[in-house]
């Protein structure tokens, strides 16, 4: 299979499964409200609905088994966007979260710091579906190692044809900062656990894979950081009413454009800077919320900024869809570009 099919054939398994997704919870499962106060916005631990929060990661981690095998030629990232877009359809069904602080005067800095521990549950959730996405792609890759993705195109692999691309793998994990990126990062298990490119250079020194290993983890960090710095500055401009949909779009819009602009100048392999950014992000806001709040009062709610008045569903489904989105476009746009110039090369 040639390079753009491959690439035709991962866009558009990607685009079917996260629309099916978001289909199936927007017109099925979100307006089931069995699980929530349909008066009240979607939100577990402040609202003591302990069940719900059970019932709504467990709902991730099905349509997690459904996306991994929808998108087995698609590089694991895009089973995680088409998850997590597809519990958007639930995010969208909420309520605005006014008239949970409204209730909570008397405990404003309270409510953002359960809202915070729920963003911790959710990054846990998430972590699930990785792991589950990696089960679903490994044992498919057992059956039918031919329909599983091939690894990352690179300048090397390109002109090595399309059966020798190279692994998705990420490194020697023989230190505890790569195996923790490596668990937060949806790689398949199909994929070997050795450095990539290692098979042309079996004789590295340990003191070049030392520092391999140290640039590709100052990479990650790079891309993490600017990362919330882009979307931080994004959602200030985006997020100016306390609309649900406008608030979704802000989110949405915020982390694709800079995780897709963070990634082009930091490529790192470690995709969990997409989807952990939004979790990471929504915290610090909520802080600040916390810090801005003054005194508790009448009417304080009032006061809360438009930037935090998103729910830690929202962080993690709308930002964390577009944050793995932004990521998984910048793959692409790498990918691309080693193609064409392995062309202008061939043809020159």
């Amino acid at each position: 299979m040639k390079h753009e099919r491959h690439h035709w054939l991962e866009k558009l398994q990607v685009e079917f499964a996260g629309a099916a997704a978001l289909a199936v919870t927007f017109f099925l499962i979100g307006p089931m409200h069995g699980w929530w106060d349909p008066q009240w916005p979607t939100t577990f631990i402040p609202t003591g609905s302990f069940a719900g929060l059970f019932k709504f990661g467990l709902l991730v981690w099905i349509l997690a088994v459904g996306c991994a095998a929808l998108t087995v030629s698609s590089r694991p990232e895009g089973a995680l966007f088409a998850t997590l877009i597809g519990a958007v359809g639930v995010s969208m069904h909420s309520t605005q979260i006014k008239i949970l602080l409204w209730s909570r005067e008397a405990h404003f800095a309270g409510v953002f710091l359960q809202l915070i521990v729920e963003l911790l549950v959710l990054f846990v959730i998430v972590v699930g579906a990785i792991h589950i996405i990696r089960q679903v792609r490994g044992l498919i890759a057992r059956i039918r190692p031919d329909w599983m993705w091939r690894g990352r195109i690179t300048a090397e692999t390109v002109a090595s044809g399309p059966q020798k691309t190279e692994s998705a793998a990420i490194g020697k994990l023989d230190s505890w900062p790569a195996r923790l990126l490596w668990a937060l990062s949806p790689v398949g298990s199909e994929m070997s656990e050795q450095t990539p490119g290692t098979e042309s250079s079996p004789a590295a020194s340990p003191a070049k894979e030392a520092k391999n290993r140290k640039a590709s983890l100052v990479c990650t960090v790079s891309c993490l950081a600017a990362t919330v710095l882009y979307s931080s500055i994004m959602l200030m401009l985006l997020m100016r009413s306390t609309n649900r949909g406008q608030i979704i779009f802000a989110l949405f819009a915020s982390f694709l454009l800079a995780t897709l602009i963070a990634h082009q100048q930091f490529a790192t392999r470690f995709s969990v800077v997409s989807w952990a950014t939004p979790l990471i992000t929504g915290v610090l806001f909520y802080m600040l919320a916390i810090a801005s709040s003054g005194k508790a009062g009448m009417n304080i709610w009032t006061g809360v900024q438009h930037w935090a008045l998103a729910l830690p569903i929202d962080w993690m489904t709308a930002g964390g869809a577009g944050g793995v989105l932004g990521y998984w476009v910048s793959e692409r746009i790498h990918e691309l570009r080693h193609i064409e110039r392995h062309a202008e090369n061939e043809s020159s």
